[in-house]
């Protein structure tokens, strides 16, 4: 049954080990500014995005619904975003959209948190195989499950392969992405899970879907590779292709340098500072999922002291690196290790701090 998958996950998910690989954050160094000419109290780390005004540049990342534990998680969750201030994504809606009578656990996102930022979400492989009369009304459902401001489709076909039930369909999947921009009637953002989105994957995005976001979830967090083999009991299959995937900061750079729009920068991201670091090369927002998730299984206290923690280690960023608003971080002068330096030459990616060796 997909309910049990999706408390399969939470399980896994909070109780295992699951976090794998270097998003290569480590590789990427501000430089300190010893006489940054503004008080703390100055520092504005407001943003606005898809026309809504976030206290910070953070969005709670896509984890669950479906069952009565996410409900309880996506409550708090929702209570969370909407004292920050911030966005929040729900897991994949599939399944309150098949079995309604699982849509309570989405439709309290709304309830809870009436004015943040909220993503609907849907995966490719399902998408792929609707026709556009049911793919109407499927993404008409997300949307006002829970009053969303946008609506994400998930890449995901890494999990879907290693997924006992997995559906690893992926034929067409660009035309429907086509469609959904057009009749959504608010933006789209295509996300990855945690394996990275290339830079010829965003090209094609860019040239032929034309999104309003691109979430380059890359590796260094939690694995779905991890995670659906556990569930399937093939652990050395995990273990050969463990570490598959783009590095989240060379993701970022490689969408950045191919893609105009809004990049949301996730995968690993563990701390204010990764969240900085991810918009000093190119992010315009950063998410995070497994953190949030098992502060969440401990309440809404533990979640506020979180969130509250990741907004002042990002604040902190901001001072000593002398930007008073997000855009002067977006600016902020970096140095990056060897291992960012080489994946770019390498790939003839130019970022903003490093420009492609030839």
């Amino acid at each position: 049954m997909i309910e049990n998958r999706k408390d399969d996950h939470i399980r896994i998910a909070s109780e295992q080990n699951v976090e794998e690989g270097n998003n290569l954050f480590n590789e990427v160094h501000f430089i300190h500014i010893a006489l940054p000419e503004i008080d703390f109290d100055e520092v504005n780390t407001s943003i606005t995005i898809f026309n809504k005004k976030l206290s910070f540049p953070f969005i709670i990342g896509a984890m669950t619904g479906g069952t009565e534990t996410a409900e309880k998680i996506n409550t708090t969750l929702a209570k969370c975003a909407e004292e920050f201030n911030i966005g929040m994504y729900v897991g994949s809606q599939r399944i309150a959209i098949v079995k309604p009578e699982t849509a309570r656990s989405f439709r309290i996102v709304a309830e809870n948190a009436p004015t943040a930022l909220k993503i609907a979400n849907l995966g490719a492989p399902q998408v792929s195989r609707l026709d556009e009369k049911i793919l109407v009304d499927w993404v008409s459902q997300a949307i006002d499950m829970i009053n969303a401001d946008a609506i994400a489709i998930h890449l995901n076909p890494a999990q879907e392969v290693f997924q006992p039930e997995g559906e690893p369909w992926f034929r067409g999947v660009i035309d429907k992405l086509r469609f959904i921009k057009k009749i959504a009637n608010r933006p789209l953002i295509v996300k990855e899970v945690g394996n990275g989105i290339s830079m010829e994957v965003a090209r094609i995005l860019a040239s032929r879907v034309n999104p309003d976001a691109i979430d380059v979830a890359g590796i260094g967090g939690t694995s779905f590779i991890r995670i659906e083999s556990i569930r399937a009991g093939a652990i050395d299959e995990a273990n050969v292709f463990s570490g598959w995937g783009i590095p989240t900061a060379i993701a970022i750079c490689e969408v950045r340098n191919v893609y105009d729009g809004v990049i949301i920068a996730s995968g690993g991201i563990r701390s204010g500072l990764d969240g900085a670091k991810a918009m000093a090369i190119g992010a315009n927002a950063f998410s995070m999922s497994r953190p949030l998730l098992l502060a969440a299984l401990k309440g809404f206290d533990e979640t506020k002291k979180f969130i509250g923690k990741l907004l002042r280690e990002f604040k902190i960023a901001m001072f000593l690196t002398g930007s008073r608003n997000v855009n002067e971080l977006n600016n902020a002068p970096v140095v990056f290790g060897q291992t960012i330096i080489s994946w770019l030459g390498q790939r003839n990616v130019s970022c903003k701090h490093v420009s492609a060796s030839k």
